[in-house]
């Protein structure tokens, strides 16, 4: 079987839930048995401002998809991709010629693809609750309730 190695970068809306997006994987993952493939890595990149705003959406959670494929699987995990109502966007890229299956070494491109991709990151709306309880507990130096600089509007 004639397989290529791919990635898929696909957005979800931001309040899309995990069981959601473990359902969408669990179908990909079904077809993908079906049509012959390896799963390399599904990685939840985080919740991220989008470039421009889609379908009245700000936000969105941008998730990484590395795998070893038919390409008949493409079109296939595409459709799928499409008619799922939570994800806004994605894009497939294509990283290899076609070759056997036997010709990846799937211990080596299951490191690479680790490497390649980043660990979740912190949501912005999140870095900014936890500064500000920071700064209420006092963590970051902030001004304490019980500083009293005195009356500085009257002077």
């Amino acid at each position: 079987m004639l397989v290529r190695m791919y990635e898929t970068l696909f957005i979800t809306r931001p309040e899309t839930d995990q069981e959601t997006v473990d359902k969408l994987h669990q179908r990909l993952l079904k077809a993908m048995e079906q049509l012959g493939g390896v799963e390399l890595k599904l990685a939840d990149w985080g919740k991220r401002k989008l470039a421009y705003e889609i379908a009245k959406t700000k936000k969105g959670n941008y998730w990484y998809f590395g795998y070893i494929s038919t390409p008949q699987y493409v079109k296939e995990l595409e459709r799928q991709l499409e008619i799922a109502g939570d994800v806004l966007r994605y894009q497939t890229i294509k990283l290899s010629e076609l070759s056997q299956l036997t010709d990846f070494d799937l211990e080596i491109e299951k490191k690479r693809v680790e490497g390649l991709t980043p660990e979740r990151e912190e949501d912005e709306e999140d870095q900014y609750l936890r500064r500000q309880d920071e700064y209420r507990s006092g963590g970051r130096g902030g001004r304490h309730d019980d500083d009293d600089d005195g009356d500085e509007e009257n002077g």
